[in-house]
């Protein structure tokens, strides 16, 4: 408990420092756990959302690539085989946590960089497209957030 009250205090004044666009809402929960042997085990889970300012900012992005393949901005429709990309990236939003497999790396499009000046500035993350979401992933290839953007539309023949 006084670990998560300090996380969330370091937050909050974090939150004050940076820009409002550049914020993330990021909440630890630290559970523990006593074990038959007499030992304590402590697990902290930290889930990182971007903020609704971010989301809005993302969607607008979007919203003028309407008019381009799939509601990509010019170039990037190019670098995705659109009928390769799996199903549930084209039509749900990939939920934190989920970890991109090696099989499927190659069908994240790195983010433009015009897209990525408007979400949050964080070195431990790296900015993708997959499909109709935005994703942010960590080193091991976790989805850390992600936004589904509803303009962003693949569809192939027959679906």
């Amino acid at each position: 408990m006084k670990k998560t009250f300090i996380t969330t205090i370091s937050a909050i004044a974090l939150g004050a420092v940076l820009p409002l666009s550049a914020q993330v809402t990021e909440t630890t929960e630290t559970e523990v756990r006593a074990n038959a042997d007499g030992s304590v085990t402590e697990t902290e889970t930290t889930t990182t959302a971007f903020n609704p300012e971010v989301q809005t900012k993302v969607v607008e992005y979007f919203e003028t690539q309407k008019a381009h393949p799939h509601g990509l901005p010019p170039g990037l429709a190019k670098k995705v085989r659109i009928e390769e990309v799996p199903t549930a990236w084209r039509s749900t939003r990939i939920e934190p946590g989920v970890v991109v497999e090696e099989e499927y790396r190659t069908h994240l499009v790195e983010a433009p960089p015009e897209l990525v000046q408007i979400l949050p500035q964080r070195e431990e993350v790296r900015y993708y497209i997959a499909g109709s979401n935005v994703v942010a992933v960590d080193n091991t290839y976790k989805v850390v957030d992600s936004i589904e953007v509803p303009s962003v539309t693949f569809t192939t023949v027959g679906e």
